[in-house]
């Protein structure tokens, strides 16, 4: 649908070039009143115009241009398009002009627009901050804009607030007044031309690191009081991002300081804003002594990502919402480009080859979709705000990095961000960037996997290599698995040489690397991959060949393959078995979730026998890795032992390790990578008591990190009373960002998670309205374990057909089709067992 005919679009007759924004909130009644003046260009005669408001009771508006002045009648409200359209008596000039718009509004729960988020400090005295959150449509809740990407503006900020309270926004501070009556005024500059979404200003309580000079960029981290020593990798990372991405994209970076703020409710794990980056807690501050790398991993990525944006994004900026993929896609390749340099030993592209697989075991669904999709309503972005846009996105790019050549890639990134700087873009102006620099057929290539869903599965046969669509099953309806693909595939052969390079077709290629050859080498390819049966038989001897990665993605590959029923417990358990000992725990990933799926899917006396074969496969890795690090290993070795304690501990029900994780969980003396296993293994057990020492602990939790490991640990306990005694502290207790997150844990629990699943669903509507609308379908997370009832799953089924999630339904629909898939799958397992 083109912008001119899309009822949620604006029309383009005024068009705004400036904002001057001036709000007073008021934290005790939460609410907030305000006035906005913004520069307009009126195009054509006209005696009306619209624009963008949501929940805030406006005046009616007062138009200047040139030496005459005009007032509105009272606007009118369309609450479908979230609009108000000013009508005039007179028709309005065409030319410049400036509107003003004086209104009020509350600040609200739900974690979007302008939102008030709260924390308890050491003393227990209540503390509340306002704090803004307008990705994707939510500046109409604090202001009238034009709230459309495209519509591009600058923005300077008033405020005024409390004299105690610090107050940030886009721009550096450049006035502050003393009101006399406990206020004060804040003026920030201008911002750089920039889209509505991306304004951002916060209030409350705030503590700050001193300033650092970043190539002439300030850089602070801002916390809630008391914060500080945690804030120390952020510092670090922000700086070295800066520098990174500068130099990466060859433009400086466009804004005129950094500030990274934690927010104490914060739905997502973070927001571009530029120069005022919000984040999740989890997402910035860390305690280096006490974290786990997982943790870390994260405050890193995650800052990264963020940063990214202000290029890939902020600068450069997608016309509309079905563009919305690219900017994150982007920001998530850069990510991981960024953190392995800052961090090699941190092997961010092999961990990334996980988050590649989750996205793959969503888009083998036939309710998988296109990357890039037609967005009409703001509704319909909510969708996109997943693992397809994420990590499938980021891992196509990803692929075509590499199949065009790192610098060749990257010039046609900086001609692209040098051609569009402060304008707006859709998809194939990249793609254009691309093929103009390097020559190949880079449309054709991405096209074929970003507007069809799925992705291909290539074979490797008597010397051939060839593809097809991957399902994990038949189509019970219309699938969105696409038919055909321009794959880059690199291939070489385990006896030495230089790799090839593939554009794989319709038509098979042949192959001429030595036999054994190596499918996906490097590991990039976003593909399954399939060896014919000559082809297995002989690389199943020389594992040790493999690069890391391409041992994590032949692993993931054959779990989807016994998932799918392409092949048999026996012949997965056999590659596992052939790992040996390299400290790898993104391969041991897909086995310890192949080896909690199967024992999901086992009847008791079929799971009683299994664990034996769980400590077969894991036993050995724990006898060379035991409780304790060693001197000399590498960083990501201590994630690989909590992975084979946390397995064996639960699944493998091995009692030395049991009552060594209950002795350190009685001594308080977790260490950070251990500790989330040590807690699993500890609920497990459900011994008396332990459930409300989880519940204490995490009120006393020093660290973000901390307070969600005893949150996520509720999940682990298989007592209905502590169940769904958890269960009710979602809706009454925990904070609303938590709360539909951990009811999607509980749910998944493979005892009591039936139970809780009818719990939420019998308040649904309760849900509906208390938990922020980007987390709803994170209910809906224990959907797919629910693999040994037939007639449960059917209920299931049919209750969330029945209750839509709007734009986010096709998420719920991708969980009930991976539970039938699972329920087939345990069918056929059992019989392998």
């Amino acid at each position: 649908m083109s912008s001119s005919s899309n009822p949620y679009r604006l029309a383009r007759n005024v068009i705004p070039s400036a904002y001057r924004i001036f709000i007073t909130p008021d934290l005790d009644t939460a609410a907030f009143a305000g006035r906005v003046e913004i520069d307009v260009d009126i195009r054509e005669p006209t005696t009306s115009l619209t624009l963008h408001s949501l929940d805030l009771d406006l005046s009616v508006a007062e138009l200047r241009a040139g030496d005459t002045t005009a007032r509105s009648n009272v606007p009118e409200h369309d609450e479908t398009y979230e609009t108000a359209t000013f009508s005039f008596d007179e028709e309005l000039p065409v030319g410049p002009a400036t509107l003003e718009i004086a209104y009020t509004g509350h600040l609200n729960d739900l974690l979007v627009g302008f939102y008030r988020s709260t924390f308890t400090d050491e003393a227990g005295v209540v503390h509340t901050i306002a704090t803004t959150q307008f990705e994707h449509s939510d500046a109409r809740r604090a202001f009238p804009c034009w709230d459309e990407p495209s519509l591009k503006a600058t923005f300077q900020v008033n405020l005024v607030v409390p004299s105690h309270l610090a107050a940030y926004s886009n721009s550096p501070e450049i006035a502050s007044a003393d009101l006399g009556d406990g206020t004060r005024s804040v003026s920030f500059a201008p911002t750089m031309k920039m889209s509505t979404y991306l304004v951002a200003f916060v209030v409350g309580p705030f503590e700050e690191t001193p300033t650092l000079d970043v190539d002439g960029t300030p850089l602070r981290i801002i916390f809630p009081p008391g914060k500080a020593h945690l804030a120390e990798l952020a510092l670090e990372c922000g700086a070295f991002s800066l520098r990174f991405f500068a130099e990466y994209f060859n433009i400086a970076y466009p804004g005129q300081k950094m500030d990274m703020i934690a927010i104490p409710d914060f739905a997502f794990g973070a927001m571009e804003n530029l120069g005022l980056v919000t984040y999740r807690d989890t997402a910035l501050l860390v305690d280096l002594a006490s974290a786990s790398l997982t943790e870390k991993q994260r405050v890193g990525e995650v800052v990264a990502h963020e940063l990214a944006h202000m290029w890939f994004g902020d600068l450069v900026t997608m016309e509309w919402w079905e563009g919305v993929w690219l900017n994150e896609a982007f920001a998530t390749f850069c990510a991981a480009l960024c953190i392995e340099a800052f961090r090699p030993e941190w092997k961010t592209w092999v961990d990334f080859a996980i988050q590649r697989d989750l996205a793959l075991q969503v888009d083998g669904l036939h309710t998988t979709r296109p990357i890039e999709y037609e967005v009409i309503s703001p509704d319909d972005t909510r969708g996109m705000f997943d693992v397809l846009t994420y990590e499938k996105g980021g891992s196509v790019l990803r692929m075509l990095e590499l199949y065009l050549g790192e610098e060749v890639y990257r010039d046609g990134i900086r001609f692209y961000l040098a051609k569009h700087s402060y304008a707006n873009t859709v998809t194939t102006d990249l793609w254009d960037a691309l093929e103009e620099v390097s020559g190949q057929p880079v449309r054709d290539l991405m096209n074929s996997f970003i507007l069809q869903g799925g992705h291909p599965m290539v074979s490797l046969e008597n010397g051939k290599i060839s593809q097809q669509p991957f399902a994990y099953g038949p189509s019970l309806a219309e699938s969105a698995i696409g038919t055909t693909w321009l794959t880059p595939v690199f291939t070489r052969s385990l006896k030495g040489g230089a790799a090839s390079r593939h554009l794989l077709g319709d038509d098979a290629i042949e192959i001429t690397d030595d036999p054994p050859v190596v499918l996906n080498a490097g590991g990039a390819g976003v593909f399954r991959s399939r060896y014919a049966t000559a082809e297995l038989a002989a690389i199943a001897d020389h594992l040790d060949d493999f690069a890391e990665l391409e041992r994590v993605t032949l692993l993931a590959d054959s779990w989807a393959a016994l998932l799918a029923g392409h092949s048999t417990w026996a012949e997965f358990h056999a590659v596992a078995k052939g790992l040996g000992d390299q400290n790898e725990p993104s391969t041991w990933t897909s086995v310890a979730t192949a080896v909690g799926f199967v024992n999901r899917a086992l009847d008791d006396e079929r799971r009683e026998a299994f664990v034996d074969v769980v400590r077969g496969l894991f036993a050995p890795q724990f006898n060379r890795l035991g409780w304790r690090s060693h001197a000399g290993e590498s960083e990501v070795t201590p994630q690989l032992r909590s992975i084979v304690i946390g397995v064996l501990g639960t699944i493998g029900r091995d009692e030395a390790i049991r009552a060594e994780a209950v002795r350190l969980f009685e001594a308080n003396t977790m260490d950070g990578d251990l500790a989330r296993s040590i807690l699993r293994i500890v609920a497990v057990q459900n011994r008396p008591g332990d459930y409300e020492t989880f519940l204490a602990r995490r009120e006393k939790a020093e660290t973000p990190q901390e307070v969600q490991r005893y949150l996520w640990g509720l999940a682990d306990f298989s007592d209905p009373r502590v169940a769904l005694d958890a269960a009710e502290k979602c809706f009454s207790t925990f904070r609303t960002q938590d709360g539909a997150v951990v009811l999607g844990l509980l749910s998944a629990n493979r005892v009591t998670g039936p139970k809780v699943w009818q719990y939420f669903t019998s308040r649904w509507d309760e849900a509906m309205e208390r938990f922020p609308p980007s987390t709803l379908s994170r209910l809906a997370f224990g959907v797919p374990t629910y693999i040994s009832d037939e007639g449960f799953a059917s209920t299931v089924e049919k209750f969330h057909h029945e209750h839509s999630l709007g734009g986010e339904q096709r998420m719920i629909d991708q969980q009930l089709e991976r539970m039938r898939i699972g329920l087939r799958f345990a069918e056929a397992v059992r019989e392998q067992i």
